[in-house]
């Protein structure tokens, strides 16, 4: 049997980051959030999706693309600068493991400043980083970034230093680096970030024909299931053949899915749906909400390559409850290849969780998110105390765990 790996992200702090002003939430291989609506789940999300931009196109864009620092900073802290922090742990570099991780800080803020004779008002970013790579045996690595300055801390003592374009971030600039002076291990950091999928299914562009025959990459939006399902049916049968079996649970009546080239020389897929006690077959266009929903998550869920990290908002929407179980279940499977991090309003979908698989997301009086609003071992301790009179989802909508609106 192979040895499961620990989850690629392991704790993310976070300080004055929208609502999270100041969160610690330690992960799992699947992670799900709950809570009402403005709790805070999809500003944690963001906050992953934050350093990817900040990875590929530089701290100063990633905000633009947020309305700027000042519509990202945690707006009922009043007061001098305020500064934003964000820490992340994690197993992704060669040797990391649960007791040798890898660590890097971000923080940053705003600043005015005066721009000569003008009296007008300009801005520039304050930012530092810092990168920490344990390990078991041997010794580890520090590298940290202040302004235009990269410092080596050595492991005997004493320092190497570095020039960087004042304005870059590290996590983008460093894997440049050679692996003597670590980067190899700041690009395994920055490449968790940098693919970080938020899976959000686009229905009207998934019923469309696809503009390929194959695609052994699925869109984020599903636009491309027909070619990606005709990529798996072609190059990875057995997981086809387990797809389709689910497929025929999740969708009543199904038979089987049939792929059609188009385009004469095969530059495109069309897929149908055959279906029991019909006649012909049923086209993507003509399937329901839910079919093409329960087809493209069932897509995701067989993925053989897919990134580290994938985000998942409102799983559930347009699947029947009874499919849940295998839902959750195909969800477990799955997170050996990625880590789930999923935002959900079911209590049905929670019911079928493990106390360590489920975060309680609220909102506090003085408007800050409170993640986890409830620790998971007291969590544990009060569904053990019932002894399975009420599942977590009827705990959680009760109110006994909070994360409920008032």
């Amino acid at each position: 049997m192979a040895v499961r790996r620990p989850p690629y992200l392991l704790r993310l702090k976070v300080v004055n980051f929208r609502s999270l002003r100041d969160v610690e939430v330690h992960l799992r291989a699947l992670n799900v959030l709950v809570g009402p609506n403005g709790a805070g789940k999809s500003n944690f999300l963001d906050v992953i999706a934050f350093l990817g931009d900040a990875t590929r196109d530089d701290l100063a864009p990633a905000l633009d693309r947020r309305a700027g620092f000042d519509r990202v900073v945690f707006r009922a802290a009043k007061g001098s600068r305020q500064t934003i922090s964000i820490e992340v742990e994690a197993a992704v570099t060669k040797n990391s493991s649960l007791k040798a991780t890898d660590t890097y800080t971000l923080e940053f803020s705003s600043d005015k400043l005066k721009s000569g004779r003008s009296e007008r008002e300009r801005y520039y970013l304050r930012r530092a980083e810092s990168f920490a790579f344990k390990r078991t045996a041997g010794p580890g690595r520090r590298i940290t970034v202040k302004g235009g300055l990269i410092t080596f801390h050595k492991p005997e003592g004493g320092e190497d230093t570095a020039s960087l374009r004042e304005g870059s971030l590290g996590l983008s600039t460093l894997p440049k680096l050679s692996p003597e002076d670590g980067g190899e291990q700041v690009e395994a950091l920055a490449n968790l970030f940098a693919g970080f999928r938020v899976f959000d299914v686009d229905v009207a562009a998934a019923r469309r024909p696809s503009q390929e025959r194959a695609s052994e990459r699925l869109h984020n939006d599903a636009s491309n299931l027909a070619a990606f399902l005709a990529f798996l049916a072609e190059r990875h049968a057995d997981r086809f053949d387990a797809l389709q079996r689910d497929a025929r649970a999740f969708i009543p009546g199904l038979d089987r899915l049939e792929f059609t080239a188009i385009g004469g020389a095969g530059e495109g897929t069309v897929l149908t749906l055959v279906e029991r006690g019909l006649s012909g077959a049923t086209t993507l266009q003509e399937a329901s909400y839910g079919s093409i929903r329960a087809l493209a998550l069932l897509a995701l869920l067989y993925d053989p390559s897919p990134p580290r990290l994938t985000c998942i908002e409102e799983i559930d929407h347009g699947l029947h409850p009874h499919i849940l179980d295998r839902l959750v279940e195909l969800l477990r499977e799955a997170s050996s290849r990625t880590q789930f991090l999923i935002a959900t309003h079911s209590p049905a979908l929670v019911n079928r969780l493990t106390p360590d698989e489920l975060i309680v997301c609220e909102r506090g009086d003085d408007a800050a998110s409170r993640i986890p609003a409830i620790d998971p071992e007291a969590v544990k301790a009060m569904e053990q105390e019932l002894n399975g009179e009420l599942g977590l989802g009827e705990l959680w909508f009760s109110g006994a765990l909070g994360g409920c609106p008032e």
